[in-house]
């Protein structure tokens, strides 16, 4: 559905504010520098906006000073590495590559000392089920827009939820407010999830029409 695409338009919304930075994660480098992967793909958006790419660092600057960086956490540990940063917009491109752990410390790390953008996340993903060894978490995180059967279920698309997390454990409500009620000195996250389908993708699908084929053929 172009999700991947979706993730590399957002930081364009803060591109001109002088403070923003934002850093889209992969789990793997090549993932990165593949073929038209999401370097590829940022050098057909970024220089409209006269960003001056630098390839060693996986980064854009733009003239206001804005920063647009690629980076990966290919291991567990490597989001130690992250500690100090202040993130306003994180990015995860294929969320249910990544362990739990990875994203949830992250999260300490989404923040903007000066206070002009809001911190918050995006991630795209691709299904994955309840079981699965790295991604079952995600799975789970996002049960309640799934049905039974696995698929999304259109009525509750793009829903917000408020969630609290203590230790592993996750607690939900309607809305974030209802929450900070029930556990008082809590601070909750508001999360969403929003389906895509090929068929939003109609770009695509004129491109390379063979490409419904080539998932079809998958397991």
């Amino acid at each position: 559905c172009g999700k991947s695409w979706a993730l590399l338009l957002e930081p364009i919304r803060h591109v001109r504010v002088p403070s923003f930075s934002a850093v889209l994660f992969r789990r793997t480098y090549p993932e990165i520098t593949a073929p038209g992967g999401l370097w590829d793909e940022s050098a057909r958006l970024y220089r409209h906006l006269r960003g001056e790419p630098k390839q060693g660092h996986l980064e854009w600057a733009f003239p206001s000073g804005a920063r647009v960086r690629f980076a990966h956490m290919q291991y567990a540990a490597d989001r130690f590495s992250w500690k100090g940063a202040q993130v306003p917009l994180l990015g995860f491109d294929q969320l249910e590559a990544f362990e739990e752990a990875q994203f949830w410390y992250m999260l300490s790390r989404n923040r903007d000392p000066s206070g002009a953008v809001r911190p918050y996340v995006r991630a795209s993903c691709n299904p994955v089920p309840e079981d699965d060894e790295t991604g079952g978490w995600l799975h789970r995180l996002v049960a309640w827009w799934l049905g039974a059967d696995g698929l999304p279920i259109p009525e509750r698309s793009g829903r917000l939820r408020g969630v609290a997390r203590d230790d592993d454990r996750l607690e939900w409500a309607d809305a974030p407010g209802a929450l900070r009620r029930r556990f008082p000195g809590a601070e909750p996250k508001s999360l969403t999830f929003i389906p895509g389908r090929l068929e939003d993708n109609p770009a695509l699908l004129r491109a390379d029409p063979a490409y419904r084929a080539n998932l079809l053929a998958r397991p």
